[in-house]
């Protein structure tokens, strides 16, 4: 994710916006030796105007206004996070979900509070078409419709979900499912305390234990609030990337918009083509991406007020809350997880 905030960045199709340092720890330290630096090394002599170190503490002091983006491990960011504002940063862009937990993001949050650095959050499909035709349809329509949220992800094989499991540890909800649930924290004001009933689907729910983790391969749930909203959610780690929201009454459709749709689609096209070998949700998010930062530069450049749309540390420690919430849910209705390696349905 750090690579393509870097590329979008030196690409100059952020307005106002210039990168001029970046870090990093592995390919610069522990790992400076493996074929994966020396590509990194031979990119990184090729950037011209752009300083690169191991480490944070290893940069100058920061004198002036300045945003880091931070992308580390999720473990990783609360140090992070706060090596960047103690070298003085004046406002963080944090990617999701910020810490593993509730607690350490609160106090992220507080500590950030108390140095007066401003905390926007990476939640890139805040600006997601799709999520924004449903929110305009239900905006416009009358009380009593239901949202359903879903989505599949690109970990095809057994292998790719070997390796999502080990690199995404904080679990499958707080890394894939938080995106739908920080749209609904966004747009149609869900939290944990309006929460009156969550249902599990067992048939759509799968546990798994792969490389010595244990989560969710699939979810599938049902939140009802106690001013009679309902939000049906459900995720695949497998089987390609897609999303889709659909509007129903009394169960009949009267609304659906899918990401990709063919805009995006040709659009994903023309950047593979131009930087082959990505992961695929970054040529079809690419727009959000650009759209997310630009807000936040906007915002720092005194050109707008508030970002609209763009996540703040509160709604992160509402969504993490969510995702312990309804995670305690799911596991009601699972049986033991299933062994590595099992062919998905």
């Amino acid at each position: 994710m750090g690579w393509y905030h870097c590329k979008q960045l030196l690409s100059g199709r952020v307005d106002g916006a210039r990168l001029t340092d970046i870090v990093e720890p592995f390919f610069l330290g522990a790992g400076k030796d493996s074929p994966a630096a020396k590509e990194f090394a031979d990119w990184s002599a090729k950037q011209t105007g752009v300083a690169f170190y191991a480490s944070i503490e290893d940069m100058p002091e920061v004198t002036g206004p300045k945003l880091v983006i931070i992308c580390g491990r999720t473990a990783d960011n609360p140090k992070l996070f706060k090596a960047a504002i103690d070298r003085g940063f004046t406002h963080v862009y944090l990617e999701k979900p910020g810490a593993p937990s509730v607690a350490e993001l609160e106090e992220m949050s507080a500590y950030a509070a108390s140095k007066s650095v401003p905390v926007f959050m990476g939640y890139n499909r805040n600006f997601s078409k799709y999520i924004l035709a449903a929110k305009a349809f239900m905006d416009d329509g009358k009380p009593g419709l239901a949202l359903t949220l879903g989505r599949n992800d690109c970990f095809n094989t057994p292998e790719a979900l070997d390796e999502c499991f080990e690199r995404n540890a904080e679990g499958m909800m707080k890394n894939m499912m938080v995106h739908e649930l920080v749209t609904l924290i966004t747009y149609h004001g869900l939290t944990v305390d309006v929460i009156e009933e969550i249902t599990a689907d067992a048939e759509l729910t799968t546990l798994e234990e792969r490389k010595g983790f244990t989560d969710f391969s699939k979810v599938g749930f049902t939140i009802k609030t106690t001013d009679g909203k309902e939000f049906v959610l459900w995720g695949d780690r497998s089987n390609g990337e897609y999303g889709e929201a659909v509007v129903k009454e009394d169960g009949m459709e009267l609304f659906k918009a899918v990401r990709p749709d063919n805009e995006i689609n040709a659009k994903s096209a023309e950047l593979e083509e131009e930087c082959p070998g990505c992961m695929p949700y970054f040529y079809l998010q690419d727009a959000e991406y650009l759209a997310v930062k630009q807000a936040v530069i906007d915002f720092i450049a005194g050109k707008s007020g508030k970002p609209e749309g763009v996540a703040g540390i509160d709604t992160a420690i509402e969504s993490v809350r969510l995702c312990d919430h309804i995670t305690e849910s799911l596991m009601g209705v699972l049986k033991k997880p299933a062994a590595s390696g099992k062919p998905k349905a």
